[in-house]
């Protein structure tokens, strides 16, 4: 087997592994401002090759929190916890890029680094990048593709994102207009308790001739003002009893009831998970159309990235992480992949090699994706086997048998075009011998895949006369 195989195949992204132990606390002590506290446990964590502590120590060099203000430390920080996948990390080195605060400013590398935190499902840099296209910073001003990127970090809860897709819905810039999809999203950035989209909301509720509904007014204005004790608070309870001055009793109680249940709703629970998998994507040239997809495919990245789809939320990941135990994570991909989403396979093979540094039982998810006929798993269990990651030793006629049976399976032009690719390099640098033996493995595997078939064919009653 020749050297350039590994070469073509072998992932470049080499991680430290996170050591979690006291990172919540630490956390906890940030928010609360107690930066004394909090700054040695996170420069010993972000030591250790914690990201998440890495990012934190970043956000106090950068605002000077605790510490004296050091923007290049700042920097080191953030690109320390962006190679360990801490995607905020990545947005914020984004950002600093497009302003050139502490950098050159370069508006490419900044875009760059929002579409990395983007692809690993980042509802912050999707609202980001909206931005820019809204505006033409850095790209040209599509109102389309802007409304795309907000549309997406809606479906991720971004309540800033659900705000400005409300907004393109009821205006009908850069989507057909929709008032019944602008109603939605508006209501989904309120009930988060977000200030300005209740604000907004509820003015419109009040001013718009087709969205007018003074009672529905009278509730958000209701929870303004409960909610705030500050100006926006007073100026709430202004407009509600102005609104409520000409309600009947009944219906004032009756509103009054339904304000007193009303609590607000975490962004992840925001849009129903049903939605979030069903949505169709827009698609945005230089993000994820087919030949942007492709050339991600064939540098190695994943494309599954968002566990939201299968109840994984980051938070959950993060705990993993901390605790050193999968067992809830495992119980979500089981349970997802029992409801007939085996995708869900290659999705947690992504997220044990990336995150969790664990190349081994990522070679064993990839594993049971691939036996379940899922083929992008069998396409990273190929590329397991060719680069002896997670396997010891590389087999290369179990690559090349993968290979061929990924590409048999996929009905995906972007993963297939991959899979041609790989294939390719496999047979330009592997012997007939090898080559010869992963064909048999792949033609066995088809040969019982038909078996199967037709077993159940007959089982079910049905015969081809034919």
């Amino acid at each position: 087997m020749k050297m350039k195989l590994w070469a073509v195949l072998l992932l470049s992204t080499t991680l430290s592994v996170s050591a979690m132990a006291g990172i919540k606390e630490a956390v906890k002590a940030f928010d609360k401002a107690e930066y004394e506290t909090a700054y040695p446990e996170m420069m010993a964590l972000a030591g250790e090759g914690n990201p998440e502590a890495a990012y934190y120590m970043g956000k106090m060099y950068l605002d000077g929190l605790g510490v004296d203000a050091d923007v290049e430390k700042a920097i080191k920080y953030f690109e320390q916890a962006d190679k360990g996948y801490y995607s905020e990390a990545t947005v914020q080195l984004g950002k600093m890029a497009l302003t050139g605060e502490g950098m050159s400013e370069n508006k490419d590398l900044g875009i760059q680094y929002l579409k990395k935190a983007a692809y690993a499902g980042n509802g912050n840099a999707m609202y980001e990048l909206g931005k820019l296209y809204e505006k033409g910073e850095g790209v040209e001003k599509n109102y389309t593709y802007a409304f795309g990127f907000f549309y997406m970090g809606a479906l991720k809860g971004e309540k800033r994102s659900q705000v400005k897709a409300a907004r393109y819905y009821l205006t009908g810039r850069g989507i057909p207009q929709d008032h019944a999809a602008a109603v939605r999203w508006y209501v989904r950035a309120a009930n988060q308790g977000y200030i300005p989209a209740q604000q907004e909301w509820a003015e419109l509720r009040m001013s718009h001739p087709r969205l007018r509904n003074p009672v529905d007014a009278f509730s958000w204005y209701s929870i303004l003002a409960a909610y705030n004790s500050d100006e926006v608070g007073k100026s709430a309870a202004e407009r509600r009893d102005a609104i409520g001055g000409s309600f009947d009793g009944a219906l004032l109680a009756e509103q009054q009831k339904k304000i007193m249940n009303w609590r607000p709703v975490p962004a992840e629970r925001s849009v129903p998970v049903r939605e979030r998998i069903s949505a169709v994507m827009p698609i945005i040239p230089g993000f994820n159309d087919e030949e942007t997809t492709k050339t991600r495919l064939e540098s190695g990245e994943s494309l599954q990235s968002d566990g939201s789809l299968y109840g994984i939320t980051p938070q959950m990941i993060d705990t993993a992480l901390e605790n050193k135990d999968r067992s809830k994570l495992e119980k979500k991909v089981e349970a997802a992949a029992q409801s007939g989403r085996a995708k869900v396979y290659g999705y947690y093979g992504d997220l044990l090699r990336d995150r969790f540094q664990d190349n081994a039982s990522a070679a064993q998810w990839y594993r049971k994706g691939a036996e379940a006929d899922e083929p992008y798993a069998q396409y990273q269990l190929g590329k397991s086997y060719c680069e002896g990651r997670g396997i010891n030793p590389p087999s290369v006629p179990e690559c090349y048998g993968w290979m061929l049976t990924a590409r048999g399976n996929t009905k995906d032009p972007n993963l297939r075009f991959t899979i041609k690719n790989a294939i390719v390099s496999i047979e330009g640098a592997a012997t007939d011998e090898e080559l010869k033996a992963g064909k048999a493995k792949a033609d066995e595997r088809k040969a019982q895949k038909q078996a199967t078939a037709e077993k159940e064919e007959k089982k079910s009653g049905l015969f081809n006369l034919f």
